[in-house]
């Protein structure tokens, strides 16, 4: 059961991120797209022929996802360990259950008729997380926390390496160079995203926290240029790419 909700997962994140990336391309290229998050990607989903059946198997598949991964943190079927490396990884197994968790139910919401967010929610949570006894720290680990791994998920582009859970025999040179760039691209994002948490931390100001969509806009106007922005969505497209790779052949242990 685990590890079907696993599999679905990860088809929904490749179904979310590959919206996004359209939409990011869309609006690089002046076809009238525009850079969003996961959040408006749900809102695209909604939006379609059929919109709400989707968002329902998008918002089980997410909470699926997001239950694996917390269990995954605790019980360490992947043998992650527990010195500091490992324990950084189910850290970050934590932060990613909660995260995809939180858009899962966003997702069941939209499906009920129900609000969902307002576009702000990272700023938001990051409020309420500063206002409890020593938040701010809190706040800034989770930001060194992310940024390491984004930092990690960059070089491991670099070094040529994938993820060993993964039967990549299944998959073509081609696919795997792409999935490989895509997860290079995402990692990239998830670094200005953590980048922005310590800054909030550091600043005591949650208004400083942004999104996937907040960060891909700062890492565009770096170097104002919608070519860069093409080729983050195209980044982005490969992740989705990637994400459906892991939902077909990602070696998925039994959870104790």
């Amino acid at each position: 059961m685990i590890e079907t909700l696993a599999r679905l997962g990860y088809a929904s994140k490749a179904l979310v991120y590959a919206i996004i990336g359209a939409l990011a391309i869309a609006a690089a290229t002046n076809q009238g797209g525009r850079v969003t998050d996961t959040s408006g990607a749900l809102r695209v989903v909604f939006s379609q022929p059929y919109g709400q059946v989707l968002l329902l198997v998008l918002g089980v598949g997410l909470c699926g996802y997001a239950i694996w991964r917390l269990l995954d943190a605790f019980s360490d079927p992947d043998r992650h360990g527990k010195d500091l490396k490992g324990i950084v990884t189910r850290l970050g197994h934590v932060i990613r259950g909660l995260i995809y968790g939180a858009l899962g139910l966003e997702a069941i919401r939209l499906f009920r008729g129900t609000s969902g967010s307002k576009g702000d929610e990272t700023e938001a949570w990051t409020s309420k997380i500063m206002s409890l006894p020593l938040g701010d720290w809190l706040i800034g680990i989770v930001g060194v926390i992310v940024v390491v791994y984004g930092a990690s998920e960059v070089i491991k582009t670099f070094r040529g390496k994938d993820d060993p859970r993964v039967d990549w025999s299944r998959v073509s040179t081609t696919i795997r160079r792409l999935c490989r760039f895509g997860v290079g691209s995402r990692g990239l994002i998830i670094v200005t995203l953590g980048v922005f948490l310590v800054r909030a931390a550091i600043q005591h100001n949650p208004s400083e926290a942004a999104g996937t969509r907040e960060s891909l806009v700062e890492l565009v106007g770096v170097v104002e240029g919608r070519w860069l922005l093409g080729l983050m969505a195209v980044g982005l497209l490969a992740y989705a790419l990637d994400q459906a790779v892991h939902s077909l052949y990602r070696r998925i242990r039994s959870v104790t």
